[in-house]
């Protein structure tokens, strides 16, 4: 179990790091927001199970946002098992966390990501093997950049 504070979080390394707040997306709901970058850093390795999350000091001050707002996203982290509460020190992530959340975000891919792509790349005539190269391009540009943040 790593604390909260070593290396490597997004969000941990954007917290008291940044002399500017993130920009946030004003037609969403911000508790919304700050849930989801928890769970971004989660799906991306960068919170491992059992790590620490962000205090909801931490997330107020680093969004620059009501208490309540962070308390919101932070108890609906809690609520869907993604984080689990120990009393006194703080949340961490639920050992189930990243298979919860691959298995949720795996399930709107399709619908949210592939059907409207395809729809747009008829529109703009792309046809399926160009489409498809586009695809490996961007899966070998995701792997050499994967390897060269780990080395």
């Amino acid at each position: 179990m790593r604390p909260f504070g070593h290396t490597g979080h997004r969000l941990t390394e954007r917290i008291g790091h940044s002399p500017m707040q993130p920009a946030l997306d004003n037609d969403r709901p911000i508790f919304l927001q700050i849930k989801e970058a928890v769970e971004g850093d989660i799906l991306a390795g960068l919170l491992a199970p059992d790590d620490q999350i962000p205090s909801n000091s931490q997330l107020v001050a680093f969004f620059g946002v009501n208490p309540v707002t962070v308390h919101r996203g932070v108890s609906l982290l809690l609520e869907e098992g993604i984080v689990y509460k120990k009393r006194g020190l703080g949340m961490f992530v639920d050992p189930k966390a990243p298979a919860l959340l691959r298995t949720r975000e795996r399930g709107s891919f399709e619908q949210d990501l592939v059907v409207p792509l395809t729809r747009r790349a008829a529109l703009l005539g792309i046809d399926r093997d160009a489409l498809h190269a586009c695809i490996d391009r961007a899966w070998a540009d995701a792997e050499h950049k994967e390897r060269n943040d780990h080395d």
